[in-house]
């Protein structure tokens, strides 16, 4: 009906014609600065005065308003007429009375009040109705367009190279690289292109980043939706944006479709929330019929990512839709420092800086969580005005990252910092002497978001799997703290600060038990068998009680061996604690020989 500028400008006239006319209105009301507003007592006063002194006088009334001219000065006020008072002035001979008619609202003002309620009525349905999708061209073909982004070939430098850290999920999509560039090699051979690849794996492992890559490798269109993009409130869209997003793909073939997220869409179905009219299940039974509509060999795949396969629908993911399944993985130490050669590309590093040492101190970082790490440390160098990112900075942003931002400014009495240091000291010696423990790294009793102190351990390897005895020593090491405060200050004056302690060792427990058959009850699944990961126990109650006098077990022999090593390194404990006290922060480097020293004169068989 009108464009937005067209509505914009009428708004605008509107509010200048209520404006001015607000204004005639007031005005017309209100009175000349000369007139005085003067009470009835007052009014009558003035015309007794008139009267007594034998001026001429003029009064004018015009319903309820009188207005009295005696000499240069004119009076007003408000009443009512009343006979009395038309007796009252028909006895001075000086005054001369005037009636007019009573004045009647503009007419335009008029108009505009008694239609302003319509008019506000009318312009919040016409919004109404121009913002929902309607029938026919403009409407809801405008409304059911897909969101997606369209990358031509050369727009997007993406490559393989600028990928690292997943050298098997590279080798799968480089296959159908070569299959988008020569693909009569392939069918040649009566090989079929793949419709559709699903990246599966935790978030940040750069499932998004390798399909840019396979696309820019490839020099063909790249078409970027999420799953999000296609749930809607209105029953229909989402299934109007999957067909429009692949008509996209079939006119700019050979190309790559990339759905980001795609379980937003694609969950099981038949689920206690599902339905046969719901949005969510449209949408996805759209995408299968697309996927299945579309010629073998057409030149479009369709790569989707997702850190829950298990959640996706089996029709999704059945061969002939998602026929290859990738696996983006967290990367090992090698992937690591490949990672970080690329993000440390623009970054001015110090000769001293170690990619391969900062690679092995950072397991269980995602390719995100490194371009976390090296944006955080050029960050802390610059703050600093660092000409170069040094190795410091690199240690403040991991642990800046892995435990929280230094509380500096948080002040603890004496005692309590005491206090911090016996408990951390005692995880400390924990994890310095256990040969099957990851090996210490530094101990601190800076305060870092919640905790008071920390201990923190770095193991040597990348770790896919732990033993019976590793997963003991990570118990007895958590239990060190709740040990040393009860050997310092009895079990009356053991903190609240063991709570995490307790509860991350007691998680480590029962997983032996319930999922790996590392307790007393032998190899046997406590465990849900109806849901893979589900913590709830879907056993008897006896088997219960076997399963917690396991846990109980587990528990009882890890303190008991940890505590017996503690009493036997008592003096250590003391001399870390002393150290803590003076230095806020010691690292295992500095432990080495004056442990070496304490243990040649307290050798003690623990």
């Amino acid at each position: 009906m009108f464009s937005e500028a067209n509505r914009k400008t009428l708004v605008i006239w509107a509010l200048v014609i209520m404006s001015v006319l607000l204004v005639l209105g007031v005005r017309s009301h209100s009175p000349q600065s000369s007139v005085q507003v003067v009470p009835y007592s007052q009014m009558l006063q003035i015309i007794d005065d008139s009267h007594k002194m034998g001026d001429r006088a003029q009064i004018t009334i015009q319903g309820n308003s009188w207005k009295v001219v005696t000499g240069e000065k004119t009076f007003v006020t408000t009443a009512p007429l009343t006979d009395d008072f038309l007796k009252y002035i028909s006895t001075k001979k000086n005054l001369e009375i005037r009636f007019l008619e009573p004045k009647t609202p503009s007419v335009w003002l008029t108009v505009f009040i008694g239609w302003l309620p319509f008019l506000v009525i009318f312009y919040f349905v016409y919004r109404f109705f121009k913002n929902t999708p309607k029938q026919g061209p403009g409407g809801m073909a405008e409304f059911g367009k897909s969101n997606s982004i369209v990358v031509m070939p050369g727009t997007d430098s993406a490559k393989f190279k600028d990928v690292a850290g997943c050298d098997e999920a590279k080798e799968e999509l480089e296959d159908l690289v070569e299959f988008l560039r020569n693909p009569r090699k392939f069918t040649s051979m009566g090989s079929k292109l793949p419709k559709g690849v699903l990246l599966h794996g935790p978030p940040g492992t750069g499932k998004t980043l390798l399909a840019k890559a396979m696309a820019g490798e490839a020099n063909v269109p790249f078409l970027l939706a999420a799953g999000s993009d296609f749930v809607e409130m209105f029953v229909g869209v989402g299934a109007a944006r999957v067909r429009d997003l692949f008509d996209q793909a079939h006119r700019l073939a050979p190309c790559v479709v990339f759905i980001d997220e795609i379980d937003a869409i694609g969950k099981k179905r038949g689920g206690p929330h599902g339905g046969g009219s719901d949005e969510r299940e449209q949408t996805l039974n759209q995408m299968l019929v697309e996927m299945d509509g579309f010629a073998e060999n057409s030149g479009i795949i369709i790569l989707a990512a997702t850190n829950r396969s298990d959640t996706l629908d089996r029709a999704l993911t059945r061969p002939g839709r998602f026929d290859r399944k990738v696996a983006v993985s967290l990367p090992d130490v090698g992937g690591r420092e490949k990672i970080l050669n690329i993000h440390t590309a623009k970054v001015p590093l110090s000769l001293e800086v170690d990619l391969a040492l900062v690679a092995k101190t950072t397991p269980g970082f995602s390719g995100a969580d490194l371009a976390n790490l090296v944006n955080e440390s050029s960050i802390m160098a610059a703050l600093e005005d660092s000409v170069l990112v040094e190795p410091h900075h690199f240690e403040g942003a991991r642990d800046k990252i892995t435990m929280g931002k230094p509380r500096k400014s948080m002040k603890m009495s004496e005692e309590a910092r005491r206090a911090t240091a016996i408990h951390e000291a005692g995880h400390a010696l924990l994890a310095y002497y256990l040969k099957d423990a990851d090996p210490l790294h530094k101990v601190t009793i800076v305060p870092h978001g919640q905790a008071l102190g920390l201990t923190m351990q770095l193991p040597e390897d990348d770790k896919y799997s732990w033993s019976k005895k590793e997963n003991v020593a990570r118990i007895q090491v958590l239990l060190g703290g709740y040990i040393a405060e009860k050997m310092f200050y009895g079990i009356d004056g053991t903190s609240t600060g063991v709570s995490n302690d307790l509860l991350r060792a007691k998680q480590i427990a029962e997983t032996m038990v319930k999922d790996y058959g590392m307790g007393s009850t032998g190899p046997v699944y406590f465990g849900s068998t109806t849901t893979y990961g589900n913590r709830g126990a879907d056993t008897s109650d006896l088997s219960k009680e076997e399963f917690d006098e396991a846990v109980r077990a587990i528990m009882e022999e890890a303190l008991q061996q940890a505590e017996r090593l503690l009493k036997a390194k008592r003096e250590h404990i003391v001399v870390l604690t002393n150290m803590l006290l003076q230095n806020d922060t010691v690292l295992e480097s500095e432990l080495e020989d004056m442990f070496g020293i304490l243990d040649i004169y307290f050798e003690e068989d623990y």
